[in-house]
C-alpha cells in the first residue's frame, strides 16, 4: 500500500515539474529577444544563441528577466 502511494506521489510530482517546466520556457520564449533560443531539456531549461554570456554581462534587465523567473 505504502508503495502504491508513494508511485502516485512521484508521478505527480514528476507531471507538476513538466507543466512547471514548460510554464517557465514559454515566459521566457515570451520575454527574451528572438535571437536567443529556449529549449526544454529532461535536465531543464537551456538558453542558448550568439554571445549570449555577453548579453547576460552587459544587459541588466535580461539578467534580472531570468533572475525573477527562476524564484
Amino acid at each position: 500500500m505504502f508503495e502504491e502511494l508513494e508511485g502516485r506521489a512521484g508521478r505527480a510530482a514528476d507531471a507538476r515539474a513538466a507543466e512547471r517546466k514548460a510554464a517557465l520556457a514559454a515566459q521566457l520564449r515570451d520575454l527574451l529577444p528572438g535571437d536567443v533560443a529556449v529549449t526544454e531539456s529532461e535536465d531543464g531549461i537551456l538558453l542558448s544563441g550568439g554571445g549570449l554570456g555577453r548579453k547576460l554581462v552587459l544587459d541588466a534587465s535580461l539578467r534580472w528577466t531570468i533572475a525573477g523567473l527562476l524564484k
